[in-house]
């Protein structure tokens, strides 16, 4: 057998596999899934599946890093969050694809996976670093990190609700207004008449 011929069944495999995995981390807990259920799913059998990862955790961590690496590229090389609008280019993304959103809603979730979620907050808390540099040059190091924590957990919670489709009608740029105010002005900032939030 030739050596793309090889490369091309073992891609396919690997891709079949982590297809499979996406389809059962949207309909069960993360917990609950066993190398046999993935085999299952993908129509493989266990031997296949062991020349490729030594477990199932091995494989999540793979669609986790290529989720946030995914995140990466949308937000740019270097990531500064000062405005909230480089998050637009992944809303969009996540839009167009209904999978996406549910595997990221899922990962994310009280369900999801606490390695994930601990990685997705240390990215963030990067680019928050950044672009916040300026808005408080006076902060230090403990006072910056108080912040982000008030902010970053209530923004990744609406972000989360959004992806999950909980908040119809709402377009991206919209999502990204109501944050940019949320964080300059609390509760303050909201409209009296919803309707009227562009």
């Amino acid at each position: 057998m030739s050596e793309s011929l090889t490369n091309r069944r073992v891609q396919f495999t690997l891709r079949t596999l982590r297809e499979a995995m996406i389809d059962l981390i949207v309909q069960k807990p993360l917990s609950s899934i066993t190398v046999t259920d993935l085999c299952a799913k993908a129509d493989i059998n266990r031997s296949t599946f062991y020349l490729h990862y030594r477990s199932v955790h091995e494989l999540l961590e793979e669609i986790e890093d290529s989720i946030l690496s995914f995140l990466e590229e949308q937000l740019g090389p270097v990531p500064s969050l000062q405005t909230l609008s480089e998050l637009i280019p992944f809303l969009h993304a996540m839009q167009q694809s209904p999978r996406k959103r549910k595997l990221f809603y899922t990962l994310c979730s009280e369900q999801g996976d606490a390695r994930f979620i601990r990685r997705l907050h240390e990215l963030t808390y990067t680019a928050f670093q950044r672009g916040w540099e300026s808005r408080v040059p006076n902060a230090d190091e403990n006072q910056k990190r108080l912040i982000f924590s008030y902010i970053v957990p209530g923004v990744v919670s609406v972000l989360s609700a959004w992806v999950q489709n909980d908040l119809p009608g709402l377009r991206a740029e919209q999502l990204v207004s109501l944050l940019n105010g949320l964080i300059e002005h609390g509760i303050a900032s909201l409209p009296a008449d919803p309707a009227s939030h562009s």
